[in-house]
């Protein structure tokens, strides 16, 4: 049973670790996605999984830092909005983020929809230090991570909390509506309006 376990939690970690570097570099679905889903029903391993999304980003950004700092300015912004929901007035907007608040700006990143990968480039091309891109990473990485799988755990936990304690019984307020079936919506619900709100008002 424990070898379950540890298989389960180091494929959790593995995936976090995994689709951390990919959203730094080329995808385009936050890895958020993931550690929410595992706190739908285990919140501590949700949580965990956080730092290791983060662990990933930071590879991801500077593997993107690097090449970005290598490659003409034009090249690097014309495939950075190559990548979906990103466009060249991003890119150039976060450009000028970054000129005039330093690698600071990366803490708007987080609360904007704007994705991190494009301020990594950034950096990369304006030739910020890439100890200090990794150091603000951090924290604007770690906020929103915590911030959304804390989130969506709370709001499963409640979903939950509304229904009576026997297995299979059904909400007592909605029914039809069992706690699993509850938890699913809230986490289709909210990523749902999350990606519609992304592409029609972020990423267009």
């Amino acid at each position: 049973m424990e070898d379950v376990v540890g298989s389960h939690r180091l494929r959790d970690h593995g995936v976090a670790f995994g689709w951390g570097v990919a959203e730094a570099t080329v995808f385009f679905v936050v890895p958020d996605l993931w550690t929410s889903y595992l706190a739908l029903r285990r919140p501590r391993r949700g949580f965990t999984t956080t730092a290791t999304a983060t662990a990933g980003a930071l590879l991801g950004g500077a593997a993107v830092h690097r090449w970005a700092s290598r490659v003409p300015d034009s090249r690097s912004a014309d495939l950075a909005a190559r990548v979906p929901a990103i466009n060249q007035e991003m890119v150039a907007k976060v450009n000028r983020q970054l000129e005039r608040h330093g690698l600071a700006a990366l803490m708007i990143g987080p609360f904007t929809g704007t994705p991190y990968k494009l301020y990594a480039r950034s950096a990369g091309v304006q030739g910020k230090p890439l100890v200090a891109l990794l150091a603000w990473s951090v924290p604007a990485r770690m906020t929103r991570f915590v911030l959304v799988t804390g989130m969506v755990g709370g709001l499963a936990s409640v979903a939950r909390r509304a229904g009576v304690s026997a297995p299979g019984r059904e909400l007592a307020r909605i029914p039809g509506v069992t706690p699993q079936r509850a938890e699913r919506a809230v986490f289709l619900v909210g990523w749902g309006a999350f990606y519609t709100w992304f592409f029609r008002s972020v990423g267009r």
